[in-house]
């Protein structure tokens, strides 16, 4: 449960901004789509090239963060493996203790 709610608040983080940027990059399309009605053809193709160069950085970011979130799940799950293999022989040694007493 505790995984899923890490997982929840970091896609949270994470989508917030991804989608306001993808907002953002869908604005603009839609007004150089007015404006090549309005003609300026070599301006429009440059600033489509822009936003092809901003949606390639966008993705570059976006797999960086992947790879970090991947790895950052990666170490929590080490650590989690690592409490829970000494919790069990703690547990283990706890009942053996009991049993003995009774």
């Amino acid at each position: 449960m505790g995984e899923f709610v890490g997982l929840v608040a970091v896609l949270c983080f994470f989508g917030i901004p991804l989608s306001a940027i993808w907002g953002h990059n869908r604005r603009r399309m839609m007004e150089l789509k007015l404006r090549m009605t309005q003609g300026s053809d070599a301006e429009v193709k440059a600033a489509i090239e822009a936003l092809r160069a901003e949606v390639r950085a966008l993705r570059d970011t976006t797999m960086q963060y992947d790879i970090s979130f991947d790895s950052a799940l990666q170490r929590v799950e080490s650590r989690v493996d690592k409490i829970e293999r000494r919790a069990i022989p703690t547990e283990a040694a706890e009942v053996a203790e009991l049993s003995r007493l009774r």
